[in-house]
């Protein structure tokens, strides 16, 4: 019997800690505070708080939209930049064809009035050869000039792989914002243009160079014609016809390399 006290005493203190952590428990969610495992205390944000906590991550997200809209903006004026300068670049060059073109009619118009005559009396065994050759040499040049003036998306696609097309279109449509899938498109569409670009300045220095060579074969006729050595006729009938191997085997290997492009479209 006198040993109760003792337990009662005991228990009691085993307690305290609890009872007297439970009106604060009461005091804590009557006052919205939480307590961490620290020991700290935190409160919720109050109307005022989350009103500017809103304002702020507002014009954080108005910032990066304004500066990724500044970056598309400068992207395309870049690309349309690019663009006037290509429009320019393909003036000049068209011009440039177009002269030429018109100063190569010429030039034949006026050795056919030339060489008509001397024609009509030398069409026998040394010349027809000769005239059929030239003749198909011309045709083929035309033919070249001809195909400078296709449209310009078209043939811009001719020099374009099958795979690569694929490949810009899968592109294309995995991109979801319409602005920059324009971007995309531009840019791609620009890449394009500078490659026919290209492949243009090429053909027209490859139809300089085979005028180039016709208008020398013409002379080498003409020489020809007015020379009574014989030794002399055959050595220049056999430059004629090497210059003419040359030309038509070029002109052959050209043909074949647009056919593979063709083909690969």
């Amino acid at each position: 019997m006198d040993d109760y006290p003792m337990y009662g005493l005991l228990v009691g203190f085993s307690l305290w800690g609890t009872l007297w952590r439970f009106p604060l428990g009461f005091w804590n969610t009557f006052s919205c505070r939480v307590e961490t495992r620290t020991g700290m205390g935190t409160t919720p944000y109050t109307a005022e708080q989350e009103a500017k906590a809103a304002a702020i991550l507002k014009e954080r997200r108005e910032k990066k939209e304004a500066k990724k809209k500044a970056l598309l903006e400068a992207q395309t004026a870049k690309l349309k930049k690019i663009e006037e300068e290509m429009a320019r670049e393909k003036e000049r060059l068209k011009k440039e064809e177009e002269a030429k073109l018109k100063e190569v009619e010429e030039e034949e118009e006026e050795e056919e009035v030339e060489e008509e005559p001397l024609e009509r009396g030398r069409r026998g065994n040394r010349g027809e050869s000769s005239e059929s050759k030239e003749d198909l040499m011309e045709k083929k040049i035309s033919e070249w000039v001809a195909g400078l003036t296709l449209g310009e998306d078209e043939e811009a696609l001719m020099y374009v792989p099958r795979d690569e097309q694929e490949a810009v279109v899968q592109e294309w449509e995995a991109e979801e914002d319409p602005l920059k899938r324009q971007v995309l498109k531009d840019k791609k569409r620009m890449e394009w243009k500078f490659r026919l670009t290209r492949e243009r300045k090429r053909r027209m220095e490859a139809t300089t160079e085979a005028a180039q060579e016709l208008e020398e074969i013409r002379k080498q006729r003409d020489q020809m014609a007015v020379q009574v050595d014989l030794l002399g006729k055959v050595e220049i009938l056999g430059k004629n016809v090497e210059g003419l191997a040359k030309v038509e085997e070029e002109q052959l290997l050209f043909g074949r390399g647009q056919d593979i492009v063709v083909r690969s479209i």
